[in-house]
């Protein structure tokens, strides 16, 4: 392709460029603030159900596999929606795809709380239907976060960003159980995070601004392909594909272990006292999730410094502490399956250990999924590895568990009921030791396809005409501008 007289020199697009200046440091801080504010809602509203296990239960009259199925059903639409929303992420503006899903969050969420006790699977589908305004946000946000930074600081944002994990989750558990404690109604658990996510949409609209795609390094030329070139890409991409798979792994043992502890707990402490109310002695979900807030930020922390450290010394340094913590997690979170029914603290510490150990890989996952993935696909990317980390993880791990459990539970006892829930869970260590096989094999690529990404980053600078990849549409990379692709 030759270039047309009009073409801009390279000093002109050098200077060009100088125009399209990377946010300021405070209006960047603002946005991963709020981010990290929204991120913070989903998890909460993900895990208050979970914290009140007692309430639902006995509210709808089901068992642990029906029990089960509820964050099963939630992940189902989480993970369907997840691919349309990082389509259009890559093309369009991430401001006004996120608005739309908080708001359909925020009003199923709220109308969850008013389903009578004869509905149950009426109450399911509001669960299911949450996921769609989730998957909106989840996909999206993570990208605009490493278009704000590069190197150690994306390290570093990414981490902040994925404190919500953790410490929404705790949250989530602390809340649920303390709003059904003091209204004497469960349901006011799941009216909180609806109320706060309306100040959520208005900091949306008025304080939240996209950077332009691939901005933090430096792209001037990104090109817009079609879905399927872009799903080729991904798939044929080994350090995407196996850092995917190994977090598969790690959603696989969260989903089980966040969803069922507080009741394996309580069941562990009503089999050792032989009495069906002696879990009143202990408030577990409040417990349980301050443990989960404080191990989960350590673990974050712990990951990021670890990451940005050794990164210096060694290129594949992200991988190998993800590998490393889930190999030494296996024999823990074994021992923290059978310590519920010993001593109640001795439990609450190796849980403490487990969440810490499988926090470390949150941030490292995420940072090594955006600098192995070319800006223009990353949206994409974020929803192929949720496809991925939700459909065979933490969507199925619940049912999973819960099928396993009520299968094998051969009477009714208070002992049996926690002996079967308990070997239903001691699928997870397995899993731990296969996630850490698989981070270790994602090493191997990962210098590779960082190098391929400099190069694709380093060559859309180029004039405009002289590279376009994968015969794609020529795209500004303002994301205030509607692109088809």
């Amino acid at each position: 392709m030759t270039l047309e007289n009009d073409t801009p020199e390279i000093s002109d697009i050098s200077t060009s460029t100088e125009l399209l200046t990377l946010l300021p440091e405070k209006r960047a801080k603002v946005t991963v603030t709020i981010l990290i504010v929204v991120n913070l809602l989903n998890y909460m509203d993900r895990f208050t159900i979970a914290g009140i296990p007692n309430y639902v239960q006995q509210y709808y009259s089901i068992n642990d596999d029906q029990f089960g199925l509820l964050q099963t059903a939630f992940f189902v639409s989480y993970t369907l929606l997840s691919p349309v929303a990082g389509y259009f992420g890559d093309r369009w503006r991430r401001k006004y795809i996120m608005l739309m899903g908080l708001m359909f969050w925020v009003a199923i969420t709220l109308a969850s709380s008013f389903v009578p006790a004869h509905l149950f699977y009426f109450f399911l589908l509001t669960r299911c239907l949450v996921g769609i305004g989730e998957a909106s946000y989840s996909t999206i946000a993570p990208t605009i976060v490493s278009d704000l930074y590069t190197g150690s600081d994306r390290t570093k944002a990414l981490g902040f960003f994925y404190f919500a994990v953790p410490v929404g989750s705790g949250l989530g558990y602390v809340i649920g159980s303390a709003m059904a404690r003091w209204t004497d109604q469960w349901q006011w658990s799941l009216r909180v995070t609806p109320i706060l996510g309306i100040g959520c949409i208005l900091l949306l609209i008025y304080l939240h601004h996209d950077p332009p795609r691939g901005q933090a390094e430096g792209a001037i030329r990104l090109t817009a392909t079609s879905w399927l070139v872009d799903l080729r890409s991904l798939l044929c991409n080994p350090a995407f594909v196996l850092v995917s798979g190994a977090f598969t792994c790690v959603s696989f043992i969260l989903g089980a272990v966040t969803w069922f502890a507080v009741q394996l707990i309580e069941m562990g402490i009503n089999a050792r006292y032989d009495d069906p109310t002696a879990w009143r002695m202990y408030d577990v979900p409040l417990i349980f999730g301050i443990c989960l807030c404080f191990s989960g930020i350590i673990g974050v922390l712990v990951g990021a410094f670890l990451g940005r450290y050794f990164r210096q010394y060694l290129p594949t340094a992200d991988a190998l502490i993800c590998a490393t913590s889930q190999f030494v997690c296996a024999p823990v979170l074994f021992a923290a399956l059978l310590a519920p029914s010993v001593n109640f603290f001795l439990c609450v510490v190796l849980v403490f250990i487990v969440d810490l150990l499988l926090c470390i890989s949150w941030a490292l996952v995420s940072d090594i999924t955006m600098s192995v993935v070319v800006p223009n696909r990353r949206a994409t990317a974020s929803a192929v590895q949720m496809i991925m980390t939700h459909a065979l993880g933490d969507c199925i791990s619940p049912a999973i568990v819960g099928a396993i459990s009520v299968a094998i539970a051969d009477s009714a006892s208070l002992e049996m009921r926690f002996l079967s829930l308990q070997r239903a869970l001691f699928l997870t260590p397995f899993v731990c030791v296969l996630s850490a096989f698989l981070f270790c094999t994602t090493s191997l690529f990962v210098v590779p396809a960082k190098d391929a990404v400099h190069k694709f980053i380093e060559e859309s600078k180029l004039p405009s005409g002289v590279y376009e990849p994968d015969g794609g549409i020529p795209v500004s990379p303002s994301s205030d501008i509607d692109v088809h692709a």
